[in-house]
């Protein structure tokens, strides 16, 4: 869509992919329908993937079809109302798989294909940065539920591991209840709700290249102050990091948190406690759809919250969806000048 509509609007469709993407360099393919044909191509494999590992683990067509359907596009729907909880562990193991898929870059997997390696896929900074992330505070939540919690050490993995690639990649699935592990996993669950995915995916939430960019500046400024002689290029995917990134990374979150706070602020008008307002602007925002707190948890739902809230939270979750500062540029009056 930035690439082949909002020039039609007179905005500067690649250059605004570029300031909200990881991906700086020249278009993947010469033409924009080629890229259209190469990201549907990808999708559609990854989807039949999909269906046909769940359709192995014991769900039936239809639900093996929905559940692909809607685990790529890190949507969260089921068709029980248990939700994951309703099916095998290993149908939990293949959404942890194809949740994962869904919160990376297509156009990383477009390249993976046409050079036949996975060179790209293990050598990208952000799928690195993803990994990581992923496996570090999984982690710390399977340790958390076997010393405190007294899950078995299988049991603590797949759920943990579960449970953070789906707030991560914004998809929602349930499975448990991890409002009730503790204050500590509640703090965990709202980082990763703000973080989202990588760039480029069908995963919501800030974007995790954002956080590299603002780590790499951090340790340029430190740095300088240790060396004011000193000549430091700040780089990301081993490429220099122009001024043009860095203005864009600051601007969307500034508007980000100024959006989730002036969002929450408004819920709590409504009535809402400060976790459910302050949760509930997070998951809106960030797209994920599970909150904190016993309305909206995982386990809970948004049936309860009034119709003012209903519209607020439809803005903000319509605002995350596009980017936030995609959206402030139709405020501007110049950009409806001729």
């Amino acid at each position: 869509m930035g690439v082949a509509i909002l020039p039609f609007l007179n905005v500067g469709g690649m250059k605004l992919f570029h300031t909200e993407s990881s991906d700086w360099s020249a278009k993947s393919s010469p033409r924009t329908k080629s890229v259209a044909t190469s990201i549907m191509t990808v999708y559609v494999l990854l989807t039949l993937l999909c269906f046909i590992a769940y359709w192995m683990t014991g769900m039936t067509a239809f639900e093996a079809v929905n559940h692909a359907l809607t685990t790529l596009s890190t949507g969260g729907y089921s068709t029980s109302d248990g939700s994951m909880n309703h099916f095998s562990h290993a149908a939990h193991w293949v959404a942890v798989v194809f949740m994962f898929a869904g919160g990376l870059p297509f156009l990383i997997f477009i390249q993976a294909m046409r050079r036949k390696t996975l060179r790209d896929l293990l050598g990208d900074a952000q799928i690195r940065g993803f990994t990581k992330l992923v496996v570090f505070t999984s982690a710390l939540v399977a340790i958390w539920l076997v010393t405190k919690q007294g899950y078995e050490i299988d049991d603590a993995v797949r759920v943990s591991l579960f449970n953070i690639i789906s707030v991560v990649t914004s998809t929602g699935f349930g499975l448990d209840d991890f409002t009730a592990w503790g204050p500590f996993t509640s703090v965990v669950f709202a980082f990763m709700m703000i973080v989202g995915g990588c760039s480029g995916s069908t995963a919501g939430g800030a974007k995790i290249f954002r956080f590299q960019v603002a780590f790499a500046l951090l340790r340029k400024h430190i740095n300088q102050l240790v060396h004011p002689s000193g000549v430091f290029v700040q780089r990301y995917n081993r490429r220099p990091v122009n001024e043009e990134i860095v203005r864009s990374v600051v601007a969307f979150a500034i508007t980000y948190f100024i959006t989730i706070l002036v969002i929450a602020m408004i819920l709590a008008a409504t009535g809402l406690d400060g976790i459910t307002s302050m949760s509930a602007s997070m998951t809106a925002v960030a797209n994920v759809g599970p909150g904190l707190g016993p309305i909206i948890g995982p386990t809970g739902n948004f049936a309860e919250l009034s119709d003012t809230a209903k519209w607020v939270l439809s803005l903000g979750m319509l605002m995350g969806r596009l980017e936030i500062l995609t959206v402030l540029v139709l405020l501007f009056p110049a950009f409806w000048r001729d």
